[in-house]
C-alpha cells in the first residue's frame, strides 16, 4: 500500500511541477514583467491558504481524537454496521470501526480529519471491490455540513449558504460513482 501511496503522490507532483513550468514559461514570453510578482504573490496566497486550512483541521483532529477516547468510533461502528455491511461486505470488525470514523467525519465535513481512519480502513480491507467503494465514497464525500468549506468562505467573508447545494451534489455523485463501481469492479 505504501508503494502505492508513493507512486500516487510522485505522479501528482510530477504534473504539478509540469503545470508550474509551462506556466512560468508562458508568462515570461507573454508578460515578464508579471511572472516574478506574480510567482510570490501565488506562493503568499499558498500560505495563507494553508494556514487556515491547518487551523481548521486541527480542531478537527482534536474532535476525532476525543470521540476515539469516548470510545464513539464503537459506538457508531454498532449503529452503522448493517449498512457498512451492505456496501462493504466480509471485511473484519476493526475495519467497520475505521470505516465508521471516516465515514462519520466526512458526513460532517470533516473529510480531511477524517483520512487516517480511511487509510486505515483500506489496509485493512481484503475486497478489492470494497477498497474501490470506499475510494469513490471517500472522493465523493457525502457532507451533510460541509464545515471545512464552511469555514474557509466565512474566512473570505461569503455570505451565500452552500449546504443544500453541496449535499445533494455529493449524493448524486457517490450514488453514481458506486454504482459504477458495482457494474465495472470485479
Amino acid at each position: 500500500m505504501k508503494e502505492f501511496f508513493s507512486h500516487i503522490i510522485c505522479s501528482v507532483n510530477a504534473v504539478f511541477s509540469l503545470i508550474l513550468t509551462i506556466g512560468l514559461i508562458i508568462l515570461t514570453f507573454t508578460a515578464p514583467d508579471k511572472a516574478l510578482s506574480s510567482l510570490i504573490a501565488g506562493s503568499s496566497n499558498a500560505v495563507g491558504f494553508g494556514i487556515k486550512l491547518f487551523s481548521i483541521y486541527a480542531v478537527w483532529l482534536s474532535v476525532l481524537a476525543l470521540w476515539r477516547k469516548m470510545r464513539f468510533d464503537h459506538f457508531l461502528s454498532n449503529k452503522i454496521k448493517p449498512l457498512l455491511k451492505k456496501f462493504f461486505p466480509k471485511e473484519n470488525e476493526t475495519c467497520y470501526a475505521h470505516l465508521a470514523v471516516n465515514l462519520s467525519a466526512n458526513l460532517l465535513g470533516m473529510g480531511g480529519a477524517g483520512t487516517p481512519a480511511g487509510m486505515s480502513a483500506f489496509a485493512e480491507m481484503k475486497e478489492r471491490k470494497n477498497k474501490a467503494t470506499l475510494l469513490v465514497v471517500n472522493s465523493t464525500s457525502i457532507q451533510l455540513i460541509p464545515t471545512t468549506i464552511v469555514a474557509l468562505r466565512s474566512s473570505y467573508g461569503a455570505t451565500t449558504d452552500i449546504i443544500l447545494p453541496t449535499l445533494l451534489a455529493t449524493i448524486l455523485t457517490t450514488i453514481c460513482g458506486v454504482v459504477l463501481v458495482k457494474i465495472f469492479v470485479k
